[in-house]
């Protein structure tokens, strides 16, 4: 009996015991990315996600990360980069995006000013494939669709064009454009007409 007692408390303590998480980030000042006011507290990692954020806690952790007088917050996303030099670089150091990481941008919006591929899911997952070191949110490009119909003509499509660059720009964003982007200063789009991106911009409604 004495045993079983004996086990039986061992059992409640395990029980009610917290679990060990990965990583634990302390006493920081918390921004969540909202516009509530930023508070101290902690930041828990499980598996290589967040499992907690609030206030502080003494969770056991495997790593302990001191954040006191520091900021803690979201990765910042950059929606304006030209990352082409890096995300297809052959070299892995340059594929890391440092310099967006080192400014905590984790998330970088790419094929901005008309530039971006109507053939978003071929491009990405190339990219990915290669290892990029912070996550994309890709755009399909006024510019990359109608130098892909007219070339360099300086002259407004035709209604067989039309309907070839409104598909473009449709099955762009079925295949994972986030968005459509323009850079209207730039030749072929600067040819366009007003109709004409706002014929596409509604593919991409």
């Amino acid at each position: 009996m004495r045993r079983l007692a004996i086990v039986a408390a061992w059992l409640a303590v395990g029980a009610s015991a917290p679990p060990v998480v990965d990583i634990a980030i302390r006493g920081g000042t918390l921004y969540d990315g909202s516009t509530r006011r930023a508070v101290v507290g902690d930041v828990e990692i499980v598996g290589g996600r967040i499992a907690y954020v609030g206030p502080p806690r003494r969770t056991p952790a495997r790593r302990v990360i001191n954040a006191q007088g520091l900021v803690v917050a979201p990765g910042f996303i950059d929606a304006h980069t030209h990352p082409d030099s890096y995300i297809r670089s052959p070299d892995p150091a340059a594929r890391a995006n440092a310099p967006w990481l080192a400014q905590g941008v984790s998330t970088i919006v790419v094929g901005v000013d008309g530039y971006g591929s109507p053939d978003v899911a071929r491009d990405m997952k190339s990219v990915v494939a290669r290892g990029v070191g912070t996550n994309m949110v890709p755009f399909v490009g006024f510019g990359a669709v109608r130098g892909r119909v007219l070339g360099a003509a300086a002259r407004a499509p035709d209604a067989i064009e039309m309907g070839r660059m409104r598909a473009l720009v449709a099955g762009a964003m079925c295949d994972g454009a986030s968005g459509f982007s323009t850079g209207l200063f730039y030749a072929p789009q600067s040819y366009a007409t007003t109709e004409e991106v706002i014929a596409l911009a509604r593919e991409v409604g």
